[in-house]
């Protein structure tokens, strides 16, 4: 079995490191975390992640001075930078200190994982890329029902279905049930339906009063 890649999370705000361990981990990727920049350089010398997600303003050691300290060395593993920092001077100097991504706050989980499977040379599933499950069709909200005293066709709300209810045009009791011709099956309607050639009445419509 492969092992999973490793990812190390810097970054002094505690939700955001538990949501992106969160997200990785989903992936199928091990995670690490530190809440500063010293504590990153000993798991990295410890544990050698495959690739360090990095916050640039953080206590004692800050994301540059983390940069500066493995800056040159072979062994090194690959930064994502993460930052509020809008400066385009933050941004040079990150990718001079040999950062391979460069992200904004707030970022998109797609736009982070995007940068992760780059870095590491393989796709990275996102939200996007998961397969739409089919929606089941919509149960019809009216169904047609026939008196069976006169024989008017009346549109009534499904939830009525199995209730007595009284014909609005003989005034006679009948049970809410789908009675269609015997030619048509159940039929969803928006609008009151009438079939004036066979003289049979003009459909009511119930509410549920």
């Amino acid at each position: 079995m492969k092992t999973p890649h490793t990812i190390l999370v810097v970054d002094d705000d505690c939700d955001l490191r538990s949501g992106l361990k969160t997200v990785l981990q989903a992936r199928g990727f091990r995670t690490l975390e530190a809440d500063d920049g010293m504590a990153a350089r000993h798991l990295i010398d410890g544990q050698r992640p495959d690739l360090v997600i990095l916050d640039l303003m953080m206590p004692r050691w800050d994301g540059f001075m983390l940069l500066e300290h493995f800056q040159g060395k072979t062994d090194a593993p690959p930064f994502i930078m993460i930052t509020a920092s809008d400066g385009h001077k933050s941004k040079a100097y990150a990718e001079q200190a040999g950062v391979v991504d460069f992200i904004r706050k707030p970022f998109s989980m797609e736009r982070l994982l995007e940068g992760v499977g780059k870095v590491l040379g393989k796709p990275v599933e996102t939200n996007e890329d998961k397969p739409t499950e089919p929606q089941a069709p919509a149960e019809p909200l009216s169904l047609i029902c026939r008196c069976s005293g006169c024989g008017a066709r009346i549109k009534a709300p499904l939830r009525l279905r199995g209730q007595t209810r009284t014909c609005p045009g003989c005034q006679q009791p009948f049970v809410v049930r789908a009675q269609p011709p015997e030619d048509e099956g159940p039929k969803l309607v928006s609008d009151q339906v009438g079939d004036e050639s066979s003289g049979r009445p003009r459909s009511g419509l119930f509410d549920s009063r």
